[in-house]
């Protein structure tokens, strides 16, 4: 299991040059990092039944699939999937790629392996868990004292220099 430390610089530098807006926007958070690293994030409100988790990640051959709970709030939504995000930057996934046709029509062995892409050790929850507790308290620090992220390019720059963003990368 990483610590702190290495989850903190784990973080930082996934995040590091993706210019993200306050306050956050997971959208952009996924959109971002998926241009970065040439490989999309796709996310899919659903309503998830009882007994499964809030939020399941799957790897397709054409992009990686975010799929949260619909049946509940905005804030809850972002945490579960900035925790989907953990699993991912982390370097988290337990099987192989599913195919793209498997997300539209699955079949009895495809949802058996989807459930048990959620069977991650508690150290693997606990290090997604984290990454997304240090994201989400960046972004809430950063935007009680700074505000939001201005849309003028020039000023977004000079707020940067300044420090504007109180660490937020």
């Amino acid at each position: 299991m990483r610590r702190q430390r290495a989850l903190r610089a784990l973080c930082r530098d996934t995040l590091r040059g993706l210019d993200l807006d306050l306050p956050l926007d997971v959208s952009q958070l996924c959109g971002r990092y998926g241009e970065r690293r040439g490989r999309p994030i796709r996310l899919i409100a659903h309503p998830l039944p009882a007994g499964m988790p809030n939020g399941v990640w799957l790897a397709a051959e054409d992009a990686d699939y975010f799929f949260y709970q619909a049946n509940t709030s905005k804030l809850h939504q972002d945490q579960i999937v900035i925790h989907e995000f953990g699993h991912l930057i982390a370097g988290h996934q337990m099987l192989g790629e599913v195919h793209a046709s498997a997300l539209s029509a699955p079949s009895d062995d495809d949802s058996d392996a989807a459930l048990r892409r959620t069977c991650y050790s508690d150290e693997r929850e606990w290090e997604a868990e984290m990454l997304a507790s240090m994201i989400l308290s960046w972004a809430a620090e950063a935007r009680d004292t700074v505000g939001s992220t201005p849309e003028n390019a020039d000023l977004r720059g000079i707020q940067r220099v300044l420090g504007g963003h109180k660490g937020w990368l």
